[in-house]
């Protein structure tokens, strides 16, 4: 707890992430494999042009990912967020919660969260968030 009653929030995952990027290195390497290993088949043409970009694109997004939550630990601003409505938006149990966040160095701001089903999502409960402070739509939230 800080010292405003706040909820210090320290995510987890901002680690390497291995298992993706190793996801990533195996959808590369499918193509060209499957590409040598029969003597240049079609196959192997098409699944290095769709597989590799693919590949590329994972990699890249885990990496984007990475660096907006590390931001997020060095600069983001501790908030609160007040769920004023929570919807099902799918057939499993995926949820959109209607946030009103604010906080002492934070403007208030509305905003729409998608996530799985949790008791801490229901219209009325308080959340501890950390906000961006140059993009306060981008937040994380401890739940």
């Amino acid at each position: 707890m800080a010292e405003d009653g706040f909820v210090v929030v320290h995510g987890a995952n901002r680690g390497s992430n291995v298992f993706l990027h190793l996801f990533a290195v195996a959808l590369m390497l499918t193509g060209p494999i499957v590409y040598v290993t029969n003597d240049g088949s079609t196959v192997g043409i098409v699944l290095t042009v769709l597989l590799v970009p693919l590949g590329i694109g994972v990699w890249r997004g885990v990496g984007r990912a990475k660096r907006r939550l590390l931001r997020l630990d060095e600069v983001g601003l501790p908030a609160t967020a007040v769920v004023l409505s929570m919807e099902p938006i799918s057939e499993d149990a995926t949820v959109r919660a209607r946030l009103w966040i604010s906080g002492p160095d934070v403007p208030a701001f509305g905003a729409e969260h998608d996530a799985r089903y949790h008791p801490a999502l229901r219209p009325g409960n308080r959340l501890a968030a950390v906000v961006d402070p140059d993009d306060h739509h981008d937040f994380e939230l401890d739940y």
